[in-house]
């Protein structure tokens, strides 16, 4: 035998040896003739192929295939794969129940009594499937009522207890002392309410009366109305007649300060007339502002004539003893020279 002839031998062998391992897994012997059966569902919550099948707690085998039926209710297919030793009756129950809070799920195959001949389900034929949710998986139909019960009381006692923590009269907390006020506003204002009718009771003849007067002066008022518009009437030619008054007058007064306004501007314009001939004799040269601002010689001789005057008062202020009716000449030289020697 040629080594080609063993590898592909070694390879089918490996792969019948997989494909077994991995239906053995799943909880099906392919070595074995196994019972199949079919059940139908609403919904199987997420079960997967490979979950296992259980009597009493003791695998018997397990899902062959989950597949979605394209019906109207969009019914779930499952097949049940079971040991061949397994006979069970023909009225058997496929229940899906809840394993753990982790989403694990599992079939339970429930019947009233073992079946033996005829009673018992052949291969291929149909069972009734249910489905329990999680909390009818873990305490079972019977028993929710009696859990509902015992939590039912436990909140009755806790609801108990925060009543008398924060609802009862000597309580301290904040609700309690809230509940307080919130009661005492409202007596409160049952008191207010009742005070008030009693007020309303005792005032309905004077109302009573002020209705009427108001009535009857509407009464009058309405009688007279043809007076009343007429007095408007009149009110309203004589506001006219006064706001026309004071527009005329008004306007007089406008006009004669336009008037005014306008003599000022002819003064002002004559004056400025003046004021510019002026300044055109000075330009001109004319007067004596005229030659000044025209003759540059006598501009220099008046600018020459007052740094002098200026030189002058200053050497009066420092040395005013050249200025002093001195008896000789000497003390002159003699003050020049202790100028000078201060001021080196």
């Amino acid at each position: 035998m040629s080594n080609e002839v063993k590898v592909g031998i070694l390879a089918i062998v490996a792969l019948a040896v997989s494909y077994w391992g991995y239906k053995f897994i799943l909880g099906s012997n392919v070595l074995l003739k196994s019972n199949t059966y079919t059940v139908y569902y609403p919904q199987v919550d997420r079960m997967q192929v490979g979950t296992q099948v259980f009597i009493n707690g003791v695998t018997v085998g397990s899902v062959a295939d989950v597949s979605l039926l394209n019906d109207i209710d969009r019914t779930v297919k499952v097949v049940l794969d079971l040991n061949p030793d397994m006979t069970i009756p023909k009225d058997t129950r496929a229940v899906i129940v809840s394993t753990g809070f982790m989403g694990g799920k599992a079939v339970l195959l429930e019947y009233d009594k073992p079946c033996s001949g005829d009673d018992c389900a052949q291969s291929g034929d149909t069972l009734e499937g249910v489905y329990k949710d999680l909390l009818g998986s873990m305490v079972g139909e019977d028993a929710v009522a009696d859990y509902m019960s015992i939590v039912q009381k436990g909140l009755n006692n806790v609801l108990d207890s925060l009543n008398a923590a924060l609802l009862s009269e000597d309580s301290g907390s904040p609700v309690a002392e809230a509940v307080r006020n919130l009661n005492q506003t409202l007596a409160n204002l049952n008191s207010s309410t009742g005070q008030l009718d009693r007020m309303l009771r005792a005032s309905s003849g004077n109302i009573q009366g002020s209705l009427k007067n108001v009535e009857a002066i509407t009464a009058n008022l309405q009688a007279n109305n043809e007076k009343i518009s007429a007095i408007l009437s009149n009110a309203d030619s004589l506001s006219s007649q006064l706001v026309a008054a004071d527009l005329q007058a008004t306007i007089a007064e406008v006009n004669a300060t336009i008037a005014q306004l306008k003599g000022t501007l002819a003064k002002t314009d004559s004056a400025l007339g003046n004021v510019n001939g002026i300044v055109e004799s000075i330009g001109a040269g004319e007067g004596s502002l005229g030659k000044l601002i025209k003759d540059e010689a006598l501009y220099q001789n008046l600018n020459d004539v007052s740094r002098k005057a200026d030189s002058l008062i200053t050497d009066f202020q420092d040395r005013p003893y050249r200025y002093m009716p001195l008896k000789s000449r000497r003390k002159v030289e003699k003050y020049d020279r202790q100028d000078a020697a201060s001021s080196n």
